[in-house]
């Protein structure tokens, strides 16, 4: 007797780095739900996992923008949203905010639930060079597929993630052309 063993697949998206790589190279928003159904085409999608940090209430209408994506995010099956941090920095004599944690956050996961064998497949959704340890130490001490998904152009897409991924899979117009919000 035959048993067919279907992957098991975890989409790990780096929010703020994917909502930018997207809106520089394509000028749109995406349908999150629909990019991951279209990016593991259907396999056994058992989670997404999101990793932003929360804007605060000091910006009203980033915050109220935030708070409208946050609630849609809620509505997909399956999908998990990680929270960083913002802090506030301050630099000739204006103050700015840093995103923290989230790719702390995201890379541990990464790890951790490879090491657990909650999947056998990760999409990687950042163009983040800096997740390449974590995806090298996934993929030769526990034998996991990381497919590497690059948004941008050969300047933007990560050459480290390219090197140590299992697969590179570089997004373009014509995947997104139907998943796009107006």
């Amino acid at each position: 007797m035959f048993y067919f063993h279907m992957k098991r697949v975890v989409v790990y998206i780096d929010g703020s780095n994917f909502y930018f790589s997207v809106k520089k190279k394509f000028n749109c928003k995406v349908d999150i739900e629909k990019f991951c159904k279209k990016l593991t085409r259907d396999e056994n999608l058992i989670k997404i996992k999101y990793y932003i940090s929360p804007v605060g209430e000091s910006n009203p209408e980033m915050y109220a923008e935030q708070q409208r994506f946050l609630e849609k995010l809620r509505k997909i099956r399956n999908l998990e949203i990680i929270f960083g941090r913002l802090e506030k920095r301050k630099r000739d004599g204006g103050s700015y905010y840093v995103e923290k944690a989230t790719d702390v956050n995201l890379a541990l996961d990464l790890v951790l639930d490879g090491q657990a064998d909650v999947y056998d497949e990760a999409y990687l959704v950042s163009n983040d060079g800096d997740f390449s340890g974590a995806v090298k130490a996934v993929i030769e001490r526990f034998g996991k597929e990381i497919s590497y998904v690059a948004i941008g152009n050969r300047k933007s897409i990560s050459y480290h993630l390219k090197k140590v991924a299992s697969s590179t899979f570089v997004v373009n117009e014509d995947f997104i052309s139907d998943i796009k919000i107006n």
